[in-house]
Formats: C-alpha cells, structure tokens, sequence
C-alpha cells in the first residue's frame, strides 16, 4: 500500500489497511516530513530513507542576496527571456502588486508582465496561471502563492522582493520554484 502524504491520509484510513492483513507495509511518500512522520522516524517507529540525490542533469539554483538594484533585476530578468525562459517575481503584497507590475513594464518593456494572487477569482488566476505556463508571457508579478504546487520547467529565475520578510524555510521553499529542469536557475 502507498500512501502519499500530499493526500493528507488519516490515521483511521491507515488503520483500515492494516487490518485487512496480519503483515502489511505501509510505504509513505512526502516531499516534507510532517512533524509527526519525522518524530516516528526519529524515535525508531518507522524507516526514514531520503534521497539526496538531484533528478539527472539538474544543477543547482545559483542563489544572490541583494539590495533592490533595477540594472541587476532588469539584467537577470532579460537574460531568462532572451534564453527562452520565464521569470516569476514574488512581490507579496496584494495592495501595490499592480504598481509593481507598472514599474516593471517601465524598467523591461522587452517582458510582458501578468500578475496572479489569491484575492483574484478563480477563473481568472486560473487563466493566468495556465498561460504562464504555456509561456503566453515571460513575467509573472505574483505572491507567495506559487509556493507550492507549481511545476513550470521553463520558469528558471526568481526574484523575491523583499525577502527579508520571509523566513529562510519560506526562501528555501520559493527557490524550488525554479530550477525543475536541465537549464540553470537564478533565485535573487
């Protein structure tokens, strides 16, 4: 029996495969150790393996932390379009994200910019989101809402405003939004 913990398996839904046999293993994928899960691991209730190994041709996410600097953001956006790529551009917050957009169709009138956040309508960030990712446009002014779930391989720069708002497990997890294909990843 496989049990993906992304599905979020009870622990009664556990127990009903348990008993339909004496001897049954119960193999649980997850991406994250739930506290649970890693408390058990640790203290010898069930296997723990990792795999630490990268998928094959992956390179790592070369990572910058700087101050806000318009020739570099406008520098390393171009570079991603101009290879083929796309661009997110996390600026988490809902009331200025449209400024922020203007401001980035000033400093890049080479991108075409869309913006997507939890606060629009379903359909529409819907739509946006599935343009993205059929490359309809290279630059996706968003919030933290991409962080998880979204798998665009040809998406490999992120730049995220002001991330000393962020916590570093937050950082990590918006770094593996790019990066999810053979071509180098940038995270500023």
């Amino acid at each position: 029996v496989i049990i993906d913990e992304e599905h979020r398996f009870g622990v009664r839904q556990k127990d009903r495969f348990k008993a339909l046999r004496a001897e049954i293993d119960v193999l649980t994928l997850t991406a994250t150790p739930i506290p649970r899960t890693l408390n058990m691991a640790l203290g010898g209730l069930r296997e723990l393996s990792v795999i630490a190994s990268p998928p094959a041709r992956r390179l790592a996410v070369k990572t910058f932390v700087n101050e806000w600097n318009s020739s570099l953001i406008r520098e390393a956006c171009l570079r991603e379009i101009k290879r083929g790529g796309q661009v997110y551009f996390l600026h988490n917050d809902v009331e200025s994200i449209e400024k922020q957009a203007r401001e980035l169709e000033e400093l890049m009138p080479e991108a075409t910019v869309r913006i997507a956040h939890g606060q629009m309508r379903e359909r529409e960030l819907e739509q946006v989101m599935s343009d993205f990712y059929h490359q309809r446009f290279n630059t996706l002014v968003c919030t933290t809402i991409i962080e998880t779930g979204i798998d665009v391989p040809t998406a490999n720069t992120i730049i995220i405003n002001r991330a000393d708002r962020f916590g570093l497990a937050q950082l990590y997890q918006l770094r593996g939004r790019v990066g999810r294909s053979h071509h180098r990843a940038y995270a500023y």
